[in-house]
């Protein structure tokens, strides 16, 4: 009898201490990294993520797995004690079997499962999912008995707080850099942040009027203009017609097509509200392709202008214009060797 008393308190300590470990490493691995495991491939991964987006089922199966153990086990335990040591030991023998089960059925395999947990739950997700099913009718009804006090909310992966402070621990920690880390509070701060915020005021915008020709530009009125240009009706900047870019003008001129007009030579542009939010900009500056909006406000008048810079500048800081010095440097040289120098230099 003694025998059979160590075996079965060895086989209960065991059983338990391992479901303990089990639901300590699944709990332990956040649903992001398994999502990461899944992408990378690794053995058990995909059972893995069946657990953890299922995990209220999970639960119940280890609940009965726990108590089916810990309760059912004691008792006959504590039936065996009575019979090998006698009802006058049984008080001695549950303490001390209380104190083995709580170091080595519960404290020790959740330290194990907490420490390995990723290499544990990807090894023992396949075998829950297995028992899950054999136990499914009795996990079944102890679902419909816990639903009314559960939950009802989707499952996020991480808020975005989460993830700032997780990119602020990486920094402090080393394993990202400081400008990584930067760059990650700052992405989720476009949504904070309006096109009206970053926009260029309407009285520093460039503009010319459609109807003007190109031969009645001066070279220095060119190069003193951004190198975007809006295209106004008359000069009219709540009137917007289109954008040219500063280089298309300078090369028209060196072709000698002066005879053009600005409307001829501009493009189409794009409006938006100037509550628009920095990362709706950037979507539709990739969905639009192109680089500069005219930001209106609510009454349809002309804001300012908003380019795919001002966005980036939000993430990256201060850039250059993309027009390169010394290529304007070029342009504005073989337009002055040009046929018509005198009427363009003024």
């Amino acid at each position: 009898m003694l025998s059979l008393l160590l075996v079965t308190v060895a086989a209960l300590i065991f059983f338990s201490g391992l479901v303990t470990m089990v639901e300590a490493a699944l709990f332990s691995v956040p649903l992001s990294r398994v999502h990461l495991l899944v992408d990378q491939k690794r053995k058990g991964s995909r059972r893995l993520l069946g657990v953890k987006t299922n995990l209220r089922r999970i639960i119940v199966t280890l609940v009965i797995l726990n108590n089916a153990s810990n309760i059912g086990g004691s008792v006959f335990v504590g039936w065996l004690a009575q019979v090998v040591f006698g009802s006058g030991w049984m008080a001695a023998f549950t303490t001390a079997f209380t104190l083995i089960v709580i170091i080595l059925a519960e404290l020790i395999p959740k330290t194990i499962g907490e420490s390995f947990a990723e290499p544990i739950a990807l090894r023992s997700a396949p075998v829950v999912l297995f028992i899950t099913g054999i136990l499914f009718p009795f996990v079944w009804v102890m679902e419909r008995v816990g639903l009314p006090f559960a939950r009802r909310e989707k499952q996020e992966v991480a808020s975005e707080e989460e993830i700032r402070v997780l990119a602020s621990v990486g920094n402090k920690e080393g394993s990202i850099g400081r400008h990584e880390s930067e760059l990650i509070r700052k992405v989720f701060l476009l949504n904070d942040v309006t096109a009206r915020e970053i926009m260029t005021h309407r009285l520093m915008v460039s503009q010319l009027p459609a109807a003007i020709r190109l031969s009645d530009l001066k070279l220095e009125e060119i190069a003193g203009l951004h190198s975007r240009i809006l295209v106004t009706q008359g000069g009219d900047l709540d009137k917007v017609e289109g954008v040219v870019h500063q280089r298309d003008i300078l090369l028209e001129l060196v072709r000698g097509r002066m005879d053009l007009t600005v409307a001829e030579v501009k493009q189409p542009v794009q409006f938006v509200y100037e509550g628009t939010p920095a990362h709706r900009l950037l979507r539709e500056f990739q969905r639009t392709h192109q680089h500069l909006f005219v930001v209106v406000d609510e009454y349809g008048g002309t804001s300012g202008v908003v380019s795919l810079e001002d966005v980036i500048e939000e993430l990256v800081g201060e850039i250059e214009d993309e027009v390169d010095a010394r290529e304007k440097a070029a342009l504005e040289a073989r337009l002055r060797a040009a046929s018509h120098p005198t009427k363009l230099v003024n």
